[in-house]
């Protein structure tokens, strides 16, 4: 495919949108710039309004490069996602984390202090075995999981919902620069895009896709996490849940997680043990 083309149009569209890869079965990315109107209505007039110039030029002023499936260090495991994988990735920091082995680690934005300090240390026990931390940059789990895997200098990967170079929450600014310099920060979108409720909402499908494993730290029975381990089950990942206090609403996903077959984790050996486990099979 056309490296180029393929990038123009993954700047055009929407994540996870399979009415793309169904079209890029019959048509090359460059003929579906070249024909907008083969596009969905949308799609169509932004490639109108989105050049080449302007995505090349926010590109440079982000320090970002783009991934695509013909890359080597492309990350394998996202092809799982069939007609909802990515077009390419736009990433910034250390590439190398694209071919860790990885671990996902989901939960509550509004964690206890117990969960918090849960993530902490077991993303960072995780970290030191070598395998990368996989999770979202949100308040909460998410951040305690990135700054366990860098607090022992460690890789972990950040997937947003917005460019890049658009720090979401803008809180975690400094949390953004620091994952740059050990690990990586991906998104489907191009520097400049506004993080999206619904594009959160899609994200969720890839931190599932990276991660070996999927392991939720805290969660509401309705939450995020709960849609990213769903999302693991459905891709044949292993989904791990930490018990908290029954009394506690912020462990109630992860209970039910749990009842439904989910692994029952109580630290990091508990997940580092199933890659071993596969390495001796």
């Amino acid at each position: 495919m056309n490296r180029e083309a393929l990038m123009h149009l993954a700047a055009c569209v929407e994540p996870g949108d399979k009415r793309i890869r169904q079209l890029l079965r019959d048509y090359q990315p460059a003929e579906l710039i070249k024909r907008p109107q083969l596009l969905p209505n949308t799609y169509a007039a932004r490639v109108h309004e989105i050049s080449m110039k302007e995505i090349t030029q926010s590109m440079t002023l982000s320090h970002c490069d783009f991934v695509t499936v013909s890359d080597d260090d492309w990350p394998v495991q996202l092809n799982d996602l069939g007609d909802v994988a990515p077009l390419g990735l736009w990433v910034r920091g250390n590439r190398q984390a694209l071919l860790m082995p990885a671990v996902s680690m989901v939960g509550s934005r509004t964690c206890t202090v117990y969960g918090e300090e849960v993530a902490v240390e077991m993303a960072a026990r995780i970290a030191q075995t070598h395998i990368a931390v996989v999770s979202g940059g949100a308040f909460g789990i998410d951040a305690a999981a990135h700054r366990g895997a860098l607090t022992v200098g460690g890789s972990t990967v950040c997937v947003l919902a917005g460019g890049v170079d658009v720090p979401y929450p803008r809180a975690h600014a400094v949390l953004f620069d620091r994952i740059c310099n050990q690990g990586l920060l991906v998104s489907e979108s191009p520097p400049r895009t506004s993080a999206m409720k619904y594009r959160f909402l899609v994200r969720n499908r890839l931190i599932a896709a990276w991660g070996k494993a999927t392991v939720v730290v805290e969660a509401r029975v309705r939450s995020g996490a709960i849609s990213t381990a769903s999302h693991a089950g459905t891709l044949g990942r292993d989904v791990m849940a930490v018990p908290g206090l029954i009394n506690n609403a912020a462990a109630a996903g992860c209970h039910a997680l749990i009842r439904d077959g989910a692994i029952l984790v109580t630290g990091a050996a508990d997940v580092v043990e199933s890659f071993s486990t596969d390495a001796s099979t």
